[in-house]
């Protein structure tokens, strides 16, 4: 016992500052402040820590080489100091982005970096918690002998065993994860891994090797999808000679059972259900979203695989620029983008859309700025590009919807606080005030959600447009057990409710007058379809079609509306999107 202690006791202050530098304070704080964490998974991260400074340790003490203990403690460091800025700064942890932002800066836009952020809050903390600690550094290195001398005692070195178990059994579950990591196959894989680890926050080790492993299977997987994109507009047409304008508003976190357009109590979609009156609008009734993760449901909607067949999203061409080679201006305005990109999962999502070679072949424009609230984005689109719009338009919207929390998502003035607690009549024996009161807020986003997509079909109601309206995926509001939110796919056992809660969701096309007077047998034709069976991951065939675009990436068979349309009902493996 005492050689395997030995590097431990000659390595003392290297031992407990490597703990601290790899996150043993900042894991404490972020379970003292969120109470995120259960006791098992603060122990695996402190077991995780133990083990990463006890092969630190062993290292110097084998080696014994006084410039590779300098080397750590740089390193550690400089992690330290880099996860401290952002975490203060922005709130956020080591990136994918942040890495690449790294590497890519040059000694220039180091010394301007400095001359803008010296002076801020931010910095002022990160200096001075990385001061505190290089100061406990200093004094244990040079007070070493004496510490190690006094740890030596038997009562001291007894209480170092238990630290070294806890080390062992974490250690070792640390050590299958990021076997894991290494043996990810994709990107939706990697960012999984990462969720599933309950104490990131707080712990740069997963971040940074995610990020290191994220960046480097993103990159492959752009390369392909780029490849077949140009592969596919290298033979694309347009017959439609009409002016149109064809609308994709993709919302976010849309529970349909919770749609007064679905039969909910609450009047929560007026606006839409009044256009269903009119006989301008459809509700479909049995469409599902591929997953219930954002960054997994864009790239595979926006892409013409098809996953009931196996289809990998970066194998196929981004369907947007096929749209734009055929003589249609694309316009992507995301209120999603601007949130928090610099947070890991948020990469694999936006190195795909906003890559620069996918926007020089996908959009005319996208938006600069994002907004507080959706309709802050129309508003915005209306401004400064409506008056832009050409021949031919396709506009895709990607909506903040009702994303967690849902009383963040629509504004805080009276007119729209319309449900609370007291209209929610489910008798629900796990439910109680502060339940009740999410539900009522879920509803009023919703509420607001109508009025925002009711915003947009006001924009085109004089013009030749047809809209298809649908969120990425659902959401659980307390439908059938005490549960906020979406499972992490995997964690939980994929029930017949998971998949009504969280992956059912609402689809609305709507068309204005003047489409639906020169197409009334296609109009027809849709409204026959309001049964059948259809995955979001299909809905650019329905798109080609409508848009009179002759590419060789149409299946009628997944085109929702066409005769030929045969429903996706293959199981395919959720869990390998």
């Amino acid at each position: 016992m005492k050689q395997i202690l030995k590097p431990i006791l000659d390595n003392i202050t290297l031992f407990i500052i490597s703990i601290l530098l790899l996150g043993g304070f900042d894991v404490f704080y972020h379970q003292y402040n969120f109470h995120e964490n259960d006791t098992m998974g603060m122990l695996s991260a402190y077991g995780e820590m133990i083990l990463e400074a006890y092969l630190i340790c062993l290292c110097s003490y084998w080696l014994r080489k006084i410039h590779l203990k300098v080397a750590f403690y740089i390193i550690l460091f400089t992690i330290y100091a880099v996860n401290c800025y952002l975490r203060y700064a922005y709130s956020t942890d080591i990136s994918p982005k942040i890495l690449l932002l790294l590497f890519e800066t040059n000694n220039k836009e180091i010394t301007g970096f400095f001359k803008t952020y010296f002076m801020t809050p931010a910095m002022y903390k990160t200096i001075a918690i990385v001061s505190f600690m290089l100061l406990l550094t200093v004094i244990g290195e040079l007070y070493r002998e004496k510490i190690t001398r006094l740890i030596r005692r038997p009562i001291t070195v007894w209480l170092l065993i238990p630290i070294l178990l806890l080390g062992a059994v974490g250690g070792a579950g640390a050590i299958g994860r990021y076997v894991r990591l290494a043996m990810c196959k994709n990107t939706f894989e990697a960012e999984r891994w990462l969720m599933e680890i309950p104490y990131r926050k707080g712990m740069p080790m997963p971040n940074l090797c995610y990020s290191v492993d994220a960046i480097h299977m993103s990159g492959q997987d752009l390369y392909y999808m780029i490849n077949a994109t140009e592969a596919a507009i290298s033979d694309v047409r347009c017959e439609q000679n009409d002016s149109l304008n064809i609308v994709l508003v993709i919302g976010e976190s849309y529970n349909k059972h919770h749609a007064s357009l679905y039969g909910y109590p609450l009047n929560t979609t007026p606006y839409q259900c009044q256009e269903r009156e009119r006989g301008n609008l459809y509700a479909f009734n049995h469409v599902k979203a591929p997953h219930n993760m954002t960054s997994i449901v864009l790239k595979n909607v926006l892409c013409c695989n098809n996953i009931h067949e196996g289809e990998r999203w970066h194998d196929f061409p981004f369907f947007p620029a096929i749209f734009k080679k055929a003589g249609y201006d694309v316009w992507f305005w995301d209120n999603q983008y601007k949130w928090d990109p610099d947070a890991a999962w948020a990469f694999t999502l936006n190195s795909v859309l906003f890559n620069e070679r996918i926007q020089e072949l996908s959009y005319t424009a996208i938006n600069e700025t994002g907004s507080t609230y959706d309709g802050g984005l129309i508003a915005d689109f209306e401004k400064n590009k409506k008056e832009q719009l050409g021949k031919h338009n396709l506009m895709i919207f990607h909506l903040a919807g009702q994303h967690f929390p849902a009383s963040m998502q629509y504004p805080q003035e009276k007119s729209y606080q319309i449900f609370s607690a007291n209209d929610i009549k489910d008798k629900a024996p796990y439910l109680n005030n502060e339940s009740r009161q999410r539900i009522a807020e879920y509803a009023n986003a919703t509420r607001y959600n109508d009025e925002v997509i009711w915003q947009i079909m006001n924009l085109f109601k004089h013009t030749n447009t047809l809209l298809i309206y649908f969120p990425d995926h659902g959401e659980e509001v307390y439908d059938y057990r005490d549960f906020y939110g979406r499972q992490i796919l995997g964690e939980d056992k994929i029930t017949p409710e998971l998949i009504k809660y969280q992956l059912e969701i609402p689809f609305v096309v709507w068309c204005s007058d003047k489409w639906k007077h020169t197409h009334e047998t296609e109009w027809k034709a849709i409204g026959k379809a309001t049964d059948r069976e259809f995955s979001t991951d299909n809905v650019c065939h329905l798109l080609f079609r409508l848009a009179g675009i002759k590419t060789k990436e149409y299946k009628p068979a997944r085109d929702l509306f066409s005769p030929e349309f045969e429903p996706q009902t293959k199981e395919y493996d959720i869990l390998s999107l």
